[in-house]
């Protein structure tokens, strides 16, 4: 072969290769993005009616849009005023959306329709914005307007979603009895806006409506209204504004002078109502649960704190003989809302049915509590325990020591109380056994104590001792020296501890201010999670009642973030209450410091809190 034909071949197909990698590299610089993301919401193009038609008579409107859209949460979001005895309904037709109106419309008022952020496009949910759409069956289109804020009268934090409501008729049973006249709905940051109304007289509230029938249910719902009646306004403002206009240019510098520009528009209002949000104290007292979660007890739920009278008699017709009368250990909570009867007689807790004749306290028609009686049955079966594939018969029957739990794991806070609390009711006598020793040099010696019990819970039983701050304590329980009225044992209890010094804590010297009658100044560690009505779970670690200026100490304080708070304790009865609306009676005033206190050990922190200043929680966020 001749040579320069095969050299001629050979980068031949060099060449060739080098075409194809080229071409692929040109091919694969990056797959396509398709362009940059739309952001654009959709538009209306097209209103059928138009918006702020007069003398409307349709049944139906129709709203067009330049791209496909979606409705979320439509049944939520979407409000007309005045509201309409049944609601209409809004229907989704691709590139329009159709509201069925349905109810007859009164003559001569103004609608308007509020979407709120429902509607966006299909694509990349891009939302349309705050829509509204507005319509008179008069001759004139109402154009005033009110617009204020809703916040929870405990929390101070903005409620969502909380109806606010107008009433032209301005007796005070309207909330509870007739639909308002208008109304709106809160956003996130607790706003309201309630437009196109009439000029008259208004009586303002906020309901949460948990029922959506635009009525206040007492009790069961958060409310909140204005003590006084409130009329919109509207004014011409005249607005000044100053900015700088370039004269001359004289080399590398600028000659400017002021100019002067003043506008004029429209102002609507009031614009800065204030609505603090409450729950009514519940008054209506009944029971809500009952039963025998055991053999030896049952369980019962009221569904308020107070004095109930609760007792409980056996009955039983198929016997003659005496039925026990003191059956029964009662354990309660403070406020008696929730009772546990502990069995103790074992004629009794060994009958798989239970025939209880109950009497306590029930609220009646009227209100009023009065004396109930009632029988009830209360059933019990044991269990039957499965023994598991392959497991020995010993360890399936394996004894069930009677449960202890202590307040100390490590360390025991100087002046506090040590306590056991049994999972079940014991024989006292049997702590006698306890053994509470201190640390002196290497070895343990014991230490005089004094047992008593929990004035609620018969289950637990405080051991007072004269605690040395710094000192090693160990406290002790042999196994099968403690025993349950059902005959159950303990096992080996024992735990070490050390009684903590005063360089483990901080102290707060707080400078209270502006006090104009009984307040209640709390610290406390609030809780992250709150739930859409603006509450807040509050842990208040110490508290002092003050009624003056005055210099308020919080000593023994835990390393850790605190805030405070007031509370304007109008009747002095050393507690926040909520607030009566029949009554007249508005939740007290509770006044934050949004600055958060961080107590460190062995270190006094000085603050002022002064409740003349217009603090605000929400700043501090």
């Amino acid at each position: 072969m001749d040579t320069n034909q095969h050299t001629f071949k050979r980068w031949d197909w060099l060449g060739m290769i080098f075409v194809a990698l080229l071409i692929y590299a040109c091919a694969n610089r990056g797959y396509p993005e398709g362009g940059p993301k739309d952001t654009t919401p959709p538009k209306v193009i097209l209103e059928d009616p138009v918006s702020y038609t007069r003398n409307f008579s349709k049944k139906r409107v129709n709203i067009y849009f330049d791209e496909f859209v979606q409705l979320k949460d439509i049944n939520e979001k979407f409000i007309i005023s005045p509201p309409l005895k049944k609601k209409p309904k809004v229907h989704l037709k691709g590139k329009y959306v159709q509201v069925d109106l349905g109810d007859s419309l009164k003559p001569n008022t103004t609608y308007s329709l509020d979407f709120a952020d429902a509607i966006s496009d299909y694509n990349e949910g891009n939302p349309l914005g705050f829509y509204r759409y507005v319509f008179s069956t008069g001759d004139i289109v109402d154009t005033l307007e009110l617009s204020g804020n809703v916040v929870n009268a405990e929390s101070g934090e903005p409620v969502l979603n909380m109806y606010v409501e107008l009433y032209s008729n301005l007796n005070d049973s309207m909330p509870l009895t007739s639909i308002p006249d208008y109304v709106a709905r809160t956003d996130s940051s607790g706003f309201f806006r309630i437009t196109n109304l009439r000029d008259t007289l208004y009586r303002v509230v906020a309901i949460e409506d948990a029922n959506r029938d635009y009525k206040y249910t007492p009790e069961a719902e958060m409310f909140a209204y204005l003590d006084t009646l409130v009329r919109p306004v509207v004014m011409p403002v005249v607005r000044t504004d100053t900015f700088k206009v370039i004269d001359k240019i004289v080399g590398q510098d600028t000659l400017t002078s002021d100019s002067i520009v003043t506008s004029e528009f429209l102002a609507y209002g009031p614009n800065n109502l204030y609505l603090r949000l409450f729950q009514e104290k519940l008054t209506q007292l009944y029971m809500t649960d009952d039963e025998r979660k055991s053999r030896e007890r049952l369980d019962f739920v009221f569904s308020i704190p107070g004095e109930n009278q609760f007792e409980a008699r056996l009955w039983d017709t198929t016997t003659t003989e005496p039925l026990p009368r003191n059956w029964y250990l009662k354990e309660h909570t403070a406020g008696n809302d929730t009772i546990t009867l502990w069995i103790r007689d074992s004629s009794v807790y060994k009958r798989d049915t239970l025939n209880v004749i109950l009497s306590y306290f029930r609220s009646d028609s009227t209100g009023r509590h009065v004396m109930y009686a009632d029988t009830s049955r209360y059933t019990f079966k044991e269990k039957k325990e499965t023994e598991r594939k392959g497991k020995k018969k010993e360890e399936a029957s394996a004894i069930t020591f009677l449960d202890i739990k202590s307040n100390v794991s490590g360390d025991l806070d100087l002046k506090g109380r040590l306590f056991l609390e049994f999972d079940r009711p014991i024989d006292k006598s049997t702590l006698q056994g306890l053994k509470l020793s201190q640390k002196v040099d290497t070895v343990f010696e014991n230490v005089a104590y004094t047992l008593s019990e929990d004035s609620l819970k018969i289950r637990r039983v405080y051991v007072d001792a004269d605690w040395k701050a710094g000192q090693e304590y160990h406290l002790q329980l042999d196994s099968a020296t403690v025993y349950d009225l059902y005959g159950r044992f303990n096992n080996k209890f024992e735990k070490k501890f050390k009684v903590r010094t005063e360089e483990y804590y901080g102290k707060l010297i707080l400078s209270v201010k502006g006090i104009q009658g009984n307040t209640i100044i709390q610290m406390y560690k609030s809780e992250n999670s709150k739930s859409e009505n603006g509450k807040r779970k509050y842990t208040v670690v110490r508290e002092a009642a003050v009624n003056k200026d005055e210099e308020v100490v919080f000593e023994l304080l835990p390393e850790g973030k605190y805030k405070l708070r007031a509370i304007l304790d109008a009747n002095g009865n050393g507690k926040w209450d909520t607030g009566l609306y029949l009554k007249k009676q508005q939740p007290e005033e509770i006044i934050y410091l949004p600055a958060e206190i961080s107590v460190k050990q062995n270190f006094d922190i000085e603050q002022e809190f002064d409740l003349r200043k217009s603090y605000n929680e929400e700043s501090e966020k």
